[in-house]
């Protein structure tokens, strides 16, 4: 019986430290998910400021990374892929 009291509080608290750390990483998030929002004139998610965020990069690494070509092809098809999982998700 001891042992499951000691168990139990041991779960709650990495329970707290983890909805702690959670609520941490994900602020930033929030923060820009607002700016989208405002930018686009509709509610942004966090899924959805993931999804745009992850076309930026894409972008940024298709356009402004000098590498070779090939790096190039997949960095477009991976930038194609990211616009058209943001049209999906965003719903345009």
């Amino acid at each position: 019986m001891n042992n499951e009291m000691t168990l139990n509080a041991r779960e709650m608290k990495n329970q707290l430290v983890m909805n702690q750390v959670m609520a941490a990483a994900l602020r930033p998030l929030q923060a820009i998910a607002h700016y989208y929002s405002r930018m686009l004139e509709q509610p942004v998610s966090v899924r959805q400021t993931l999804h745009l965020i992850n076309a930026q990069m894409a972008f940024v690494m298709t356009v402004f990374v000098d590498s070779p070509i090939l790096f190039r092809v997949l960095c477009a098809a991976w930038l194609v892929v990211a616009l058209l999982k943001c049209k999906s998700v965003l719903g345009k």
